[in-house]
């Protein structure tokens, strides 16, 4: 079992799930949808992954994602 930070966030009509360390992405009509298809993506890519950028995968474990207002 592997955790992977996911960050969701809406784009129209769509729901998108990316994890910023990999890159993976995909998307869906509800979150459980975008999560679904993020999984079998991320399983792909793990998959056919160099050693090394699943070594930073699992290195990449998420902290925290915060929403937060700038002024600009």
């Amino acid at each position: 079992m592997l955790k992977v930070g996911v960050t969701i966030h809406k784009d129209g009509e769509w729901y998108v799930a990316i994890d910023p360390v990999t890159g993976v992405a995909s998307q869906g009509k509800s979150v459980g949808k975008a999560l679904k298809n993020f999984q079998e993506a991320f399983g792909l890519w793990f998959e056919n992954a160099e050693e090394w950028e699943k070594e930073r995968a699992v290195k990449g474990e998420p902290v925290a994602t915060m929403v937060i207002e700038l002024r600009v």
